[in-house]
């Protein structure tokens, strides 16, 4: 696959995964968190996030101070709260235990910014605090703090937050030099983390002092064995020293992020091996080098919420797949279109012991918009690969309460003919299989349906309901915006 092609797969992803949340701090990581996750320059990958609205005052020159937004029932109050305990935290890491060093990196931070040295941060700033400075794995590492002198015009942030990274014992004047710029975020979270490519990645993750970090082994189901970091508010990862995990944080009696690490089962390109597993219960049709390289991207996207590497459930030809809405200036606006295409369904079992998978939907025509790939996913009880079994996904807008029709992709054993779905006892649609697979149009919404498959004689070989839409991300927590 083309860069082209995994940046068309990219963008769809972002599009598709970028849902309202109940509350502003959901929404604005939502938003913030997929736009900013990027490397930069190909070396670093910052993990930052811009949300809410307020303002802060300077207590004194030595001290900077985000008060809470006037109304304490806003969410992001607690947000703030937690970034001004991050703000306030003496700096962490060994490099940062040099006074000397960190006042002559302030001081030479605040000056190269003076001169606007720094694009993304071209306000007027009232000081400057390191948070973070260490030797990891030939480099040296920090992370500070940028007070804006008033809140930021767009997001309303108090504070900025930089990454820096040079050579292992740069000196102040180094490190704070726009060659090592390796990310700027509009906001100073309250949870901040960066991974710095090598000959292999290492990683730094920090939170508020008091607070402490914990890590576990990649869990089996939802089983983890979470141990105290000898760092306590803070997290090193060396290419010695990473491994397939998940990380905490606790801040008092109260867990406020929980997260996997970073990495993925798939470190590597898929080997002939992994591929034979892969695909050794799939249905329908799928060229081999497409399999490759949807489970090695699919198992880099998911991380560690994957025990297992994916399995290829289904792969085949589907015609009259919905592509959305057609464009406004068009005699059919407001109409679903439709496309012919190749489509692919991946799956594996995930952290907390449900099965995750993956529609990925390749148009056989160029679409209008340059994206060459679509998809959606979805959460499952039962194991999609069992060659036995219906898996019944939904491939588009699956809306509780909306009326109407909507497709859905039926995955069925070998021997099934036809797909009937049922509502209530009463059958309300029926489709023909070929190669193990169909897409059909169902009445919304889907909860209650039960999909059958039927063999040629008309007896019912297998049933099962709908899958969930979306990946379930019960396992995650992050709750740096509850008191």
């Amino acid at each position: 696959m083309t860069v082209d092609d995994e940046l068309s797969r990219a963008l769809a992803e972002l599009s598709r995964t970028l849902t309202p949340q109940p509350d502003p701090y959901g929404r604005a990581r939502a938003r913030y968190r997929r736009s900013r996750q990027r490397r930069l320059g190909g070396l670093v990958l910052a993990l930052v996030v811009s949300v809410g609205s307020t303002a802060f005052a300077i207590a004194s020159p030595g001290r900077t101070t985000q008060p809470l937004p006037a109304d304490p029932s806003e969410s992001i109050a607690p947000v703030l709260a937690w970034s001004d305990r991050l703000l306030q935290s003496p700096p962490r890491g060994a490099v940062a235990g040099d006074s000397s060093y960190v006042r002559q990196l302030s001081e030479q931070l605040m000056a190269a910014q003076r001169r606007g040295e720094f694009s993304r941060l071209t306000v007027p700033v009232s000081g400057v605090k390191v948070l973070f400075a260490d030797d990891v794995d030939g480099h040296r590492v920090a992370l500070a703090a940028f007070v804006r002198n008033q809140p930021d015009p767009v997001t309303g942030w108090p504070s900025a937050a930089v990454w820096l990274v040079a050579d292992e014992g740069a000196s102040a004047q180094e490190l704070a030099s726009t060659a090592s710029i390796r990310g700027v975020s509009d906001a100073l979270e309250p949870y901040e983390s960066l991974a710095v490519d090598g000959p292999e990645d290492a990683h730094v993750a920090i939170a508020p002092a008091g607070c402490v970090f914990l890590s576990s082994p990649l869990p089996d189901g939802d089983t983890f064995r979470w141990a105290p970091e000898p760092t306590g508010s803070y997290l090193v990862r060396t290419a010695r020293t990473q491994r397939p995990e998940w990380w905490r944080v606790d801040c008092g009696e109260v867990t406020r992020q929980i997260t996997p690490g970073p990495g993925s089962l798939a470190s590597k390109p898929i080997t002939d091996a992994q591929l034979a597993t892969a695909m050794s219960r799939v249905r329908g049709s799928v060229e081999q080098q497409r399999a490759r390289e949807l489970v090695y991207q699919w198992a880099q996207s998911e991380g560690y919420r994957l025990t297992a590497l994916p399995s290829v459930v289904w792969g085949g030809r589907l015609a009259g797949l919905p592509t959305g809405l057609a464009d406004d200036t068009s005699p059919a606006a407001g109409e679903p279109s439709v496309e012919d295409a190749q489509v692919t369904v991946l799956a594996a079992p995930g952290v907390g012991g449900d099965w995750v998978g993956e529609v990925s939907i390749a148009p056989d025509q160029p679409r209008p918009d340059g994206v060459l790939s679509t998809g959606t996913s979805f959460t499952a009880t039962a194991d999609p690969t069992d060659p036995a079994g219906v898996l019944a996904v939904s491939i588009d807008d699956d809306t509780g309460g909306s009326e109407g029709q909507q497709f859905l992709l039926v995955v069925t054993p070998e021997a099934a003919t036809t797909v009937r779905v049922l509502h209530d006892g009463q059958e309300v649609a029926r489709s023909a299989v070929s190669g193990s697979g169909t897409a059909m149009q169902v009445p919304r919404p889907t909860a209650g349906l039960v999909v059958e498959a039927l063999d040629a004689s008309g007896g019912t070989i297998a049933s099962g309901q709908v899958s969930t839409q979306g990946s379930r991300r019960t396992t995650e927590t992050d709750t740096w915006n509850e008191e």
